[in-house]
């Protein structure tokens, strides 16, 4: 990984406790498509070559396990327009490098954490004052991190019930905190503890990244021009935007083009 891929995610972990706890979703998934003919035009140019554009940062043969369930979750949570596809699709890309991140990496060092989390973590709530004892204590500790920083949030205990390690991002959405989860759980109809192993597979992950997508009205926001609210939904800001709308815009045109070949 680049530097400038490991700040960017390093901004993308501190930027997604910003988002919003989607809703409950009254609204089951639909059940599987029966026929070809139950898919959208955008859901059935979902193949091999198509996720290949979508996540250029993996490989062919690791991608063709995601074909079915992609185009599965995006039926059953109607994710079924150009642009709802494109944007489904590159916003994924962007907050799973590609589908190559299904875990959340919360291997800091302290100055990292400093820079990353300010208020918490560097000395008088500044990056540039270097991190405070608290970071130091934390560092290179993956599960004593996340118990500090995710304790008492998205319905997570303190840091002692070690929810914070148990309900870590995962999938390829980052699916954080335990009231996520179970939220997803709930929709999906399955134990909250099957859900940190579930959602790492190529059919629970997109499953609950089209979970989430329905649970925020991601259909509204993917209606308007650009890619901006999308991005600001799925994000909690504009950290990878450009990203987005490359490999969104690169999406649209390839359906567009098959399209006038149809």
């Amino acid at each position: 990984m680049t530097p400038i891929q490991m700040l960017d995610m390093a901004r993308l972990a501190a930027a997604k406790v910003l988002v919003p706890t989607p809703k409950p979703v009254v609204i089951q998934p639909r059940p599987e498509p029966r026929i070809a003919q139950d898919l959208s035009f955008a859901q059935r140019q979902i193949d091999i070559d198509f996720l290949c554009l979508a996540f250029p940062q993996n490989k062919r043969a690791n991608l063709l396990q995601w074909v079915k369930p992609t185009q599965d979750a995006c039926y059953r949570w109607g994710i079924d327009t150009f642009r709802e596809v494109a944007s489904f699709l590159a916003n994924i890309s962007v907050e799973s490098m590609g589908l190559t991140r299904l875990e959340e990496n919360l291997n800091y060092s302290a100055r990292r954490m400093a820079e990353v989390w300010p208020g918490r973590y560097a000395i008088g709530g500044k990056a540039a004052n270097g991190p405070n004892a608290l970071a130091h204590s934390l560092a290179h500790n993956p599960e004593k991190l996340a118990n500090n920083v995710y304790a008492n949030r998205m319905g997570n205990g303190p840091p002692a019930s070690g929810d914070g390690w148990r309900h870590r991002g995962f999938g390829p959405k980052q699916t954080t905190g335990k009231k996520n989860q179970q939220a997803f759980a709930d929709a999906a109809g399955i134990p909250l503890a099957d859900v940190p192993a579930y959602i790492r597979t190529p059919e629970g992950g997109m499953m609950s990244a089209g979970y989430y997508w329905k649970a925020n009205n991601l259909d509204a926001k993917a209606a308007t021009p650009g890619w901006k609210d999308d991005r600001i939904a799925v994000n909690g800001g504009t950290i990878g935007l450009a990203a987005v709308e490359a490999i969104a815009d690169d999406l649209i045109e390839e359906l567009l083009r098959r399209e006038a070949m149809a």
